[in-house]
């Protein structure tokens, strides 16, 4: 594989990738991953992530936020060294953020409340969101709606990325429209999974990312292992057939499509 990749999702933090994060970092450069976005999905992930990052620049990139599982926490608490991290220059999105009417760890309310303050905070810093948003794609919509157009408003060109988007491609378009990326991960290559492919399929190129959600959601043939950033050419090879695309046409835009995630970040943060 030679061609360039970029992981929009990864939790390098994770204890499961923390052991042997040097060897996963090298299979993911042998196979052609050239970038990754490290996301955070509470006050100490995030805190980790800058520091990962900052031993990788131009390879790794920052995203910092609280997850809607940690809403029924005392979160409040968190959001002014929330707010710190958010505001360093190498931060490209704030989340790993949403809602998830999936698990149901913490109320919708509470979702919500936290889910509103972390999108004033990325308006606060101009910068995208990564947006988490499990059998809750309808119920977000409103909030991110609102988001786009008031980033719009402010300079933003980019609103952010929905992170391994569950959705069909009718509850996509919304998104799509707003601006939003909208991310592919492992789930693409499972037998059963044909309405992830037709949402692959379907999407224009300049909204398409893709992503690992390392270390969860390995590939087919990687199902009951820890998943990492080098099995995101799984991902990319699927995407690419659903598309009848060649590999090498997946990579180049999707590459693309997450290095203005990156770009977009520094506009807004110029524009502060």
């Amino acid at each position: 594989m030679t061609a360039e990749l970029f992981d929009t999702h990864a939790h390098l933090t994770d204890p499961k990738i923390a052991a042997d994060l040097e060897a996963v970092l090298e299979r993911a450069w042998s196979a052609g991953v050239r970038s990754m976005v490290v996301v955070g999905y509470d006050l100490p992930s995030s805190e980790e992530t800058v520091r990962l990052a900052a031993r990788y620049p131009g390879q790794l990139y920052p995203a910092v936020g609280l997850h809607p599982h940690e809403a029924d926490t005392a979160w409040a608490d968190v959001l002014p060294r929330l707010r710190e991290l958010a505001a360093a220059p190498e931060v490209v999105a704030i989340g790993e953020l949403g809602l998830d009417a999936y698990r149901g760890w913490s109320s919708e309310a509470n979702q919500r409340r936290l889910l509103e303050a972390q999108l004033q905070l990325a308006l606060d810093v101009r910068k995208p969101v990564c947006v988490h948003s499990r059998a809750a794609e309808t119920a977000i919509l409103p909030q991110l709606e609102a988001f786009a157009k008031a980033a719009a408003a402010a300079g933003l060109p980019l609103p952010g990325v929905m992170h391994c988007f569950g959705g069909t491609l009718s509850e996509a378009r919304p998104f799509v429209e707003l601006g939003y990326l909208i991310s592919i991960a492992g789930p693409v290559t499972y037998p059963r999974n044909d309405r992830t492919r037709e949402l692959a399929a379907g999407l224009p190129a300049r909204s398409l990312v893709i992503e690992t959600d390392t270390p969860y959601l390995p590939p087919q043939g990687m199902r009951g292992q820890r998943n990492e950033p080098a099995y995101i050419v799984e991902t990319a090879r699927a995407v690419a057939a659903a598309r009848g695309e060649l590999l090498s046409e997946v990579a180049r835009v999707t590459t693309e499509n997450a290095r203005r995630l990156v770009a977009a970040s520094l506009a807004g943060a110029a524009a502060r």
